[in-house]
């Protein structure tokens, strides 16, 4: 168990004095792996980028062979070229194999990105669903297995936690590094 999700369940213990005047403590969790896995959003988003992934691969690999082919060439002409024509192809090389590399971190940059923008507009989407559900269930708290997706207002401490630290005597408040 993670230090988050103890210190969460440890929060709720402690909230249940707080709310057990009110509506009884009703606490969900949402399995979110398992929601990605079954939502008709993220398994059309996973095909998507699968493709996106395969027309990449060929790109790359296509640049792969014209830089492998050109190396197999030079150094098979290599003996019989001129310093100056060496050293021309081996820049030539060098530049090819840099673009190469450039591409390749490219792709992989463009791809983790559009990955990134699934995910986040999935799960932007199911806080969303979560809320609603929570406030229609009268749900006290949903979780996560990292962290709380949906808390009730009617615990939510976090004015009178602002109020007391704004009147603590200054010699308590946390002093200040210059």
């Amino acid at each position: 168990m993670n230090w988050q999700l103890r210190i969460g369940v440890v929060l709720l213990l402690m909230l249940t004095s707080v709310v057990a005047w009110a509506d009884p403590l009703k606490i969900g969790f949402v399995d979110l792996d398992r929601a990605l896995r079954e939502l008709p959003e993220a398994q059309a988003g996973a095909t998507s980028l699968n493709k996106q992934i395969a027309a990449k691969q060929k790109e790359i690999e296509a640049k792969r062979q014209q830089v492998n082919i050109f190396q197999k060439t030079l150094e098979r002409d290599f003996p019989h070229l001129t310093n100056a024509q060496r050293q021309e192809r081996e820049a030539r090389l060098q530049s090819m194999i840099l673009n190469f590399q450039q591409f390749q971190r490219q792709a992989q940059d463009g791809l983790n990105y559009q990955r990134n923008q699934i995910l986040k507009n999935i799960q932007d989407q199911l806080v969303k669903v979560v809320s609603r559900i929570g406030r229609a269930g009268h749900y006290t708290v949903i979780l996560n297995d990292k962290s709380v997706l949906y808390v009730n207002g009617a615990i939510d401490i976090t004015s009178q936690v602002v109020a007391a630290m704004a009147t603590k005597p200054p010699s308590d408040k946390v002093k200040r590094v210059k």
